[in-house]
């Protein structure tokens, strides 16, 4: 198990952190954050002392608004000379506070049980919003993620290739010129080479 600057490691930070918040004590829980985030400076150990530390403030926070109901309530019966009622809000605001307690212990053994194996504390809503994400927190992970949207597939049409046809005899010029004939001028006949008269007339060639 790695160590830290001061020869604790993460995971015992962690530990001490949920220890405290179990425990009920705030000001302890708010010290160990502090020297997470300050003195460790560790991702994972700062993201477990903060739900330590949100654990706390949520389960204060809960104690408190609901002192607030049944008190009131409580408070508001005993003017209206209602003293049953008034001891029964007593008594429901009594179960609740032991309810909000074993709730507190049971996430903090959650907590521990989950940091001691070297994974995230995982505790419902508290560890997203441990990261700063306190919209996501609210969010639903139930809700189906919008599908992409899909392109339709472009189809390519290719012009068929003709081969190249072969030349036919007609369409080929294989024609030579014709040599150009020498003929006699008394009658027109063709001349032979090398002869000095035309063999047809007689006739002197020039």
């Amino acid at each position: 198990m790695t160590k830290g600057k001061f020869g604790l490691s993460p995971a015992a930070v962690a530990v001490i952190a949920f220890g405290f918040c179990a425990l009920r004590q705030p000001q302890s829980v708010l010290l160990v954050t502090g020297f997470a985030l300050m003195a460790e400076k560790d991702d994972w150990l700062n993201r477990q002392a903060m739900q330590a530390l949100l654990l706390t403030i949520a389960y204060y926070l809960t104690e408190l608004v609901t002192g607030w109901i049944f008190g009131g309530l409580a408070r508001l019966f005993g003017w209206m000379d209602l003293h049953g009622a008034a001891g029964a809000m007593g008594k429901a605001d009594a179960f609740v506070g032991d309810f909000l307690y074993l709730a507190l212990i049971a996430l903090s053994v959650f907590a521990v049980l989950r940091v001691l194996r070297g994974r995230d504390a995982g505790l419902p809503f508290i560890a997203k919003m441990s990261g700063g994400d306190f919209a996501a927190a609210f969010v639903s992970n139930t809700e189906p993620a919008a599908s992409p949207v899909q392109a339709a597939p472009v189809q390519v049409q290719y012009a068929p290739t003709t081969p190249p046809q072969p030349a036919s005899a007609a369409t080929v010029d294989v024609s030579e010129p014709e040599l150009a004939v020498r003929r006699c001028a008394a009658c027109s006949a063709p001349l032979q080479e090398g002869f000095s008269f035309c063999i047809e007339c007689g006739a002197k060639v020039e």
